[in-house]
């Protein structure tokens, strides 16, 4: 319940956030002749059907720059090669079945926005090269647009015109594939192995930590976002079972190395004082007689799960929107 509410409350914010378009971004964009649209900036650009979109919580490509075109297989190695061999800084090019899509980032955004439209520039220079179609053309399949009927549709966030006829062929596709997807093994042992090394890894930092007098989240987010890799790695299947499996695996590893830590804590006092024994009845002894040590561990323990749950809350919901399925175009 209190996962589930955290999240909610992280998905308000990102929601206002994605509202609204970096400042920085947005002057620049502004500059350049794009309209703003909330977190999305549009802009018929030296020929081509450009969008520019900020997703804040994106610590990969937090922004992203769509470039509407057709190409041939030949003309995308081309454009390609021409970003390997340039080199370009916290760049992800690649294609879609639209055009061009190019995640960026940047230490600061404001780094970033200071670079903005030079890559724009590049990018748009390498695919008029590679000769790509541009905003005359249906970026689906290469037709002119003036001679089929075509429109404008909203895709993953962006505004793209293409034939509409097109659409039709790219929505049997989106259902083929989602169907393969259902009927995709879930390889529920295999992701298990990966969130376990992933809560193996954020158990150890959360003993770190607690050993150096914290108490945090870094922890928990370790150990999710490090298990949500493995689970993908070893094979597991990105649906709800995975967020299940990670969340459940990542707290009990972060909760079991708060308490181990606690009670190895506790039998080396006791062995200070010349006593030897088993630590978990040191423990269970100063559970019971020692009410201040009662309260003051309570209270730690308190801190650490909602710490986990925090850090946890904040991964569920990039691991959610990572699970999505794309939908059918209207």
């Amino acid at each position: 319940m209190c996962c589930n509410y955290l999240t909610k409350i992280l998905q308000q914010i990102n929601i206002k956030r994605e509202c609204e378009m970096n400042k920085k971004l947005e002057a620049v964009l502004l500059q350049a002749g794009f309209t703003m649209k909330g977190a999305a900036a549009y802009a018929k650009y030296k020929g081509y059907e450009m969008n520019v979109t900020y997703v804040a919580l994106d610590n990969v490509s937090p922004v992203r720059v769509h470039i509407s075109c057709h190409t041939t297989d030949e003309a995308k190695s081309k454009v390609l090669d021409e970003f390997r061999s340039a080199a370009i800084k916290y760049a992800k090019p690649s294609f879609t079945a639209y055009g061009f899509l190019l995640g960026l980032n940047d230490f600061t955004i404001g780094k970033l926005a200071g670079r903005l439209m030079q890559v724009i520039d590049f990018t748009v220079e390498t695919l008029k090269n590679a000769g790509a179609l541009g905003e005359e053309y249906c970026p689906v399949c290469g037709k002119e647009l003036s001679l089929s009927e075509h429109k404008e549709y909203v895709i993953d966030g962006a505004t793209i015109t293409a034939d509409v006829d097109c659409i039709g062929d790219i929505n049997k596709l989106i259902e083929t594939e989602n169907a393969d997807f259902v009927n995709a093994p879930n390889n529920y042992l295999k992701g298990f192995g990966g969130a376990l090394i992933g809560g193996l890894v954020g158990a150890a930092l959360c003993i770190g930590i607690y050993a150096a007098g914290f108490i945090s989240s870094i922890s928990a987010f370790v150990a999710v976002f490090l298990g949500w890799f493995l689970y993908k790695k070893f094979g597991g299947k990105q649906n709800w079972g995975m967020i299940a499996i990670v969340s459940v695996v990542s707290i009990v590893c972060i909760v079991a190395a708060y308490l181990g830590t606690v009670i190895v804590s506790v039998g080396l006092a006791y062995n200070d004082l010349g006593l030897t024994g088993n630590y978990l009845d040191f423990f269970n002894l100063e559970m019971k007689a020692n009410e201040e040590f009662r309260n003051a561990f309570s209270r730690e323990l308190i801190f650490v799960i909602v710490f986990s749950l925090l850090g946890i809350a904040y991964m569920i919901f990039a691991m959610i929107k990572s699970i999505k399925r794309p939908t059918t175009i209207k």
